[in-house]
């Protein structure tokens, strides 16, 4: 089974690595009319561009179907 990693590079952002190998990032953010905590994943050549994931338990759901259907990585997935 495929393993996601992640590893902080600077406050609030992440290095999204997926069986070593670097696919992308991750930044929190703060919503600025509720002040609630966001993220953003942007995986590397998605044309689709970056995903807002609100719920942080679903960060790695959310990375792995986007990996999984990312028109460039998804045949390596």
């Amino acid at each position: 089974m495929p393993q996601l990693t992640f590893r902080d590079i600077g406050n609030q952002e992440a290095i999204i690595y997926h069986d070593g190998e670097a696919v992308g990032d991750l930044c929190r953010h703060r919503d600025p009319v509720t002040g609630a905590p966001f993220y953003l994943v942007c995986l590397t050549e998605d044309p689709r561009g970056q995903v807002r994931v609100d719920d942080r338990a679903r960060i790695r759901d959310t990375i792995t179907q986007r990996l999984t259907t990312h028109p460039l990585l998804g045949w390596r997935y």
